[in-house]
């Protein structure tokens, strides 16, 4: 829980911070005691979860966002840093860069299709948009029956609200940056 206790000391200070609240209106809120809480901040307990309940109740916000890890201000990380998600027998595989938040309403994946490969996509609800950034390779993209050939250092953004395809039309492994952006 070592972990889950530094995130919960960084959030709970972030927010104690941000709504101006002192130790003693926080433990009003949440009925958890000043000294437990000044503990919590400062990473000399590791709340129980019935302790983080009460804090995020008092706060009114969600239990998982008293235990999100910070995001830090920079960091470099591969396209390909995480276990891919696979279809059409591993020939299409996306690799989750940016996860969905709703703070922050678009999620990012690193795409590599094989050579002859044709990827259905699922229609998306709601007012959904997707950019596909050709890295390498030719991917021809199918958006509602209309074709369109999308090449290398080239980008198509269409509403993704109807059915599309993806299929790598080259002889080379074809690889690309996919955003889908969800919009009010």
């Amino acid at each position: 829980m070592e972990q889950n206790g530094d995130a919960v000391a960084y959030n709970l200070k972030k927010l104690r911070e941000g709504r101006n609240l002192s130790l003693n209106q926080l433990s009003k809120l949440t009925g958890v005691s000043k000294s437990m809480l000044l503990q919590i901040e400062n990473c000399k307990s590791s709340p129980t979860i019935a302790t983080i309940w009460k804090i995020a109740n008092g706060l009114k916000v969600s239990f998982t966002s008293l235990l999100k890890q910070p995001v830090a201000e920079a960091v470099v990380k591969p396209f390909k840093g995480a276990e891919p998600l696979v279809e059409e027998d591993g020939h299409y595989r996306i690799f989750l860069l940016v996860p969905f938040e709703p703070d922050r309403a678009f999620e990012t994946y690193y795409v590599e299709i094989d050579p002859e490969t044709l990827y259905h996509g699922e229609p998306h609800e709601g007012n959904v948009y997707e950019y596909l950034y050709v890295k390498s390779g030719t991917i021809q993209v199918s958006v509602n029956g209309e074709i369109h050939q999308v090449k290398e250092n080239e980008f198509l953004q269409f509403y993704a609200n109807c059915p599309h395809y993806y299929e790598n039309i080259g002889d080379e492994m074809a690889s690309a940056i996919l955003q889908i952006s969800y919009l009010p």
